[in-house]
């Protein structure tokens, strides 16, 4: 009798003890899930990957696209992307790759990052010889890159570059669709080009006055400029930028894009 009344509080516990070890496992979080990272990683994680958003790039007259960035999603630099960077400023002209300087992809990131969502579209990067007017052009050396920022003015993207960057050049042509920059090892230097598309070189002998003044941007000279009568045939300008001869630092006046141009060595990559 004794053992029968003892049989259904033995059965209790019996299922007690083994539901609690259940009830333990339920309580501990699946460490496979979502939900078990810390919030702080999570987040950390995100900010890490809209810092190292890519920005596309599209070359007008090669009809490609490409996107770069600086980092990987784990902050290492991005195999490969500077040789393929090169070869998507390779000269149109000629299809031949020319190697890049490796600031001025870090440049041409920073600004697109500057403008979340909008494409850059390369007019010009490495120019071939043959094709680069300007002996000493920047193109020719790898060091310079025709550009805009779509849905951005070109007064806003010049405006950017001069303030942001250092030891750059940036032209500003007010008659045609880009904005010039280039990498330097010394001093910046900004010019004004008024010529357009196809038509001679017209440098602005004071741009900071043109630019105080807001003739930088409602100059529109004719193709039978005065002032282009004595314009030798060498200085003639092509859809690209030439940055002119002889280039003076920011706020000084432009020289005489006529005068001989001294040597000068292409800046040192960094």
């Amino acid at each position: 009798m004794l053992r029968r009344a003892l049989l259904p509080v033995v059965l209790l516990l019996a299922g007690t003890a083994q539901a609690q070890p259940v009830a333990r496992r339920a309580a501990v979080p699946d460490s496979g899930s979502g939900a078990a990272r810390p919030r702080g990683a999570a987040k950390s994680s995100s900010k890490a990957a809209r810092k190292n958003a890519p920005v596309e790039l599209i070359a007008v007259n090669l009809h490609e696209s490409m996107q770069i960035r600086l980092r990987d999603a784990n902050g290492r630099p991005v195999r490969g992307q500077q040789r393929r960077f090169d070869r998507f400023l390779r000269c149109h002209y000629t299809n031949v790759v020319h190697p890049m300087n490796p600031r001025l992809i870090s440049l041409i990131y920073r600004t697109g990052r500057h403008w979340p969502g909008h494409k850059v579209e390369v007019v010009s990067g490495y120019r071939h010889p043959k094709f680069a007017k300007n002996p000493r052009s920047p193109h020719m050396k790898g060091l310079a890159c025709d550009f805009r920022v779509v849905g951005v003015p070109n007064t806003e993207l010049r405006d950017y570059l001069r303030r942001t960057f250092e030891k750059v050049g940036v032209g500003y042509y007010p008659n045609s669709s880009f904005v010039h920059l280039d990498v330097r090892k010394d001093h910046s230097a900004f010019w004004i080009d008024y010529s357009g598309p196809g038509e001679r070189a017209m440098y602005s002998s004071n741009p900071s006055e043109d630019m105080r003044s807001g003739r930088a941007e409602h100059f529109h000279p004719s193709k039978i400029d005065e002032s282009w009568v004595d314009s030798s045939p060498s200085q003639a300008q092509q859809q690209e930028s030439e940055a002119p001869p002889v280039e003076a630092p920011v706020g000084a006046v432009a020289p005489d894009p006529t005068a001989p141009a001294p040597s000068e060595q292409p800046p040192a990559a960094p």
